[in-house]
């Protein structure tokens, strides 16, 4: 669309292609079809995608006279910055840790491919393209990767190379997610329109990988705990909990008496309450009581310090055992985690429905879908509901270690069961309703 101000008689045109609006002075044109030439030529420019077309090249620069008292803001100033502002949720150490190691990648990209791009503003929607292709394509740009493994005396620095070959999609979103965050929290200082990444379709995160322990890994498993794995296994398989939240746990969120844990959930923040098993509340009985607040002093300062350190020292246990810690899917080239602390979450899901525990109460007990599901079930699960759910459970002793039903499609639902749209939970609940009345 072609239009010319009254005021100096210039030609203005404005169309938008593929959702995006492009906009500004024709140039150098004196009659309108000279401006409709002007617009044509830009069209074809958008449409090729060529870099940078005339007509952003001219919004930005009015962009930047609009903006020229606001301060610039470097790129490598750009994640501090970010970092102050008020948000939600603040974001765990290590969480925070691997948010500034991705924004760096996108730094070590920009110096590397667009050295002179200094500043937050002058990053493009063709730069963010390119980054999330090269993303999709080889990797991270950066391959050699540095952190610091031990803690006091003992640390020390590893270098290691990163493997060739696309991210997962799960990566690739969180790699993405992050570079909006920055550029959304800075918008307003820095003058942006629009925010480069935000326009990029986003690459669906990959559904669970981890698989259940069968009753003989679990055997095997609690046969072999030592003092360091011990803790850990007996609350993932009592409770649900999250690595994180079990070497964290701390003696105020642990209630003897009324043999309750209430905890806030370092992923999701959602509170969860969780009735305190009799092969639980032994162990808890048994710990001893430091200065420290946290029930694992130990495990807790080994994940605060490097949470890598806790996963290594468990797959290296159950690796020990015989136990297949990764797989490597077909068209991928790196393996992939499937049995883990974490496995204990989907195990503990899996004997609850073997024990004929209502989805509701496992659900109000792991809290580990969307909010929206979380706040849907815990309405309908009380703490009594809870705690006789967990008095069906009897399994992880060398005594009463139940044998998996040889169901391998009721295993593969209890592992999904997160995954799954809420409509469709709804559906199998009325299913499975109306199926056990007709019993």
């Amino acid at each position: 669309m072609i239009r010319q101000f009254k005021t100096n008689g210039s030609f203005y045109f404005q169309f938008i292609l593929d959702g995006k609006r492009y906009n500004g002075v024709c140039k150098n044109c004196t009659t309108k079809k000279d401006a409709e030439a002007y617009e044509r030529k830009i069209k074809r420019e958008a449409a090729r995608g060529d870099g940078q077309t005339e007509a952003e090249q001219y919004h930005r620069n009015e962009l930047k006279k609009i903006v020229r008292s606001k301060k610039n803001i470097l790129l490598n100033d750009a994640f501090d910055l970010a970092e102050q502002k008020p948000r939600s949720r603040v974001p765990s150490k290590g969480h925070a840790s691997t948010k500034r190691a991705i924004w760096g990648d996108f730094l070590a990209f920009m110096r590397g491919e667009h050295p002179d791009v200094e500043n937050l503003i002058d990053v493009t929607d063709t730069h963010a393209q390119e980054y999330i292709a090269l993303l999709q394509k080889s990797g991270r740009y950066e391959k050699t990767v540095s952190y610091s493994r031990g803690t006091g005396e003992n640390v020390r620095t590893v270098t290691m190379q990163k493997s060739e070959g696309a991210l997962s999609a799960r990566t690739l979103h969180l790699y993405q997610m992050v570079c909006t965050e920055v550029f959304n929290l800075l918008a307003k200082d820095a003058g942006l329109q629009a925010n480069p990444f935000e326009g990029i379709h986003r690459a669906k995160p990959d559904a669970e990988s981890r698989e259940a322990f069968s009753s003989e890994e679990l055997k095997l498993i609690y046969d072999n705990l030592d003092d360091f794995t011990r803790p850990l296994f007996m609350m993932a398989v009592w409770t649900g909990l999250r690595e994180g939240d079990i070497c964290t746990l701390k003696w105020n969120e642990v209630d003897l008496e009324q043999r309750l844990i209430t905890r806030k959930t370092r992923k999701t923040r959602t509170t969860v309450q969780i009735p305190i098993s009799n092969q639980l509340y032994t162990m808890l009985m048994a710990t001893e009581r430091t200065e420290s607040e946290y029930v694992f002093p130990k495990h807790a300062e080994m994940y605060l310090a490097n949470s890598d350190g806790v996963s290594y020292r468990v797959k290296k246990f159950l690796e020990g055992l015989g136990i297949q810690t990764t797989r490597t899917p077909e068209g991928r080239t790196r393996a992939i985690s499937v049995k883990d602390l974490h496995s204990c979450r989907h195990t503990f899901c899996y004997y609850a429905g073997l024990a004929g525990i209502p989805l509701a109460i496992v659900q109000a007990i792991v809290g580990h879908m969307s909010p929206e599901m979380t706040k849907h079930y815990q309405a309908h699960a009380t703490l009594e509901d809870k705690r006789r759910g967990m008095e069906r459970l009897s399994f992880f002793t060398p005594e009463s270690l139940p044998a998996a039903v040889d169901e391998p499609e009721r295993t593969e639902l209890y592992v999904l069961i997160d995954t799954l749209p809420i409509e469709l939970v709804r559906k199998m609940l009325e299913l499975g309703r109306k199926g056990g009345r007709k019993k």
